[in-house]
């Protein structure tokens, strides 16, 4: 997985230069931009960081850019940049999801303080879908009749209810329910349901 940087994108070369100092001096590895289409074609979904995003580029506006880049599927959090920003703009930012607004000229602490707490937000959500991830593969590896058994447990049944509910003897239930308790990770019944809700939720969020 590629590390951690911050993307930075300004057209102004004087920015570019002192926000990029900025960025390095806290020891931040940093791509620089001075155009939309370069970001555009270097950034992949596989990134990690954040962005640092001029609101005004010649040709198209912060929120535009963002929205291509959303298209791409990158996800990273972003921090836009204006020379001339308003509550309307930073409203409408903030709600197609970028983290802060910041007004130039840019204030290098509260610029460092922002990244940091974007660069934390991409962090979490990056465990939280390699979380998902490895999850949905976990379930995969259980045969159907394993994930018959999880479910029905799940729901509360005893071993009895579960082998009569699937035409099983209690013997054969419980080497299945012991078996996907096992590769799934999970030492008993409660964990099974936290893990099936959870599973739940990922499939209904994916399904959106």
């Amino acid at each position: 997985m590629t590390s951690a940087r911050v993307f930075l994108l300004d057209d102004d070369p004087v920015q570019l230069v002192f926000i990029g100092g900025v960025l390095r001096s806290a020891r931040y590895v940093i791509e620089t931009f001075a155009q939309p289409d370069a970001l555009l074609a270097r950034i992949s979904p596989k990134d990690r960081g954040c962005m640092v995003l001029d609101w005004k580029m010649p040709g198209q506006n912060g929120l535009q850019l963002h929205a291509a880049l959303l298209g791409r599927g990158v996800l990273l959090p972003v921090i836009f940049m204006s020379g001339s920003a308003d509550i309307p703009v930073a409203v409408e930012a903030m709600r197609q999801g970028a983290v802060h607004f910041l007004t130039k000229p840019v204030d290098a602490a509260a610029l460092l303080e922002m990244v940091a707490h974007a660069m934390q937000k991409d962090a979490a959500a990056a465990a939280d879908r390699t979380m998902r991830t490895e999850l949905r593969l976990k379930w995969a590896t259980l045969s159907l009749r394993e994930q018959d058994v999880c479910r029905l447990c799940a729901q509360g049944m005893l071993i009895k209810q579960v082998g009569a509910a699937l035409g099983l003897t209690d013997s054969t239930v419980q080497a299945h329910r012991s078996k996907a308790l096992a590769k799934l990770g999970v030492a008993n019944v409660a964990d099974l349901i936290k893990l099936l809700t959870l599973l739940e939720r990922v499939s209904t969020e994916n399904q959106r």
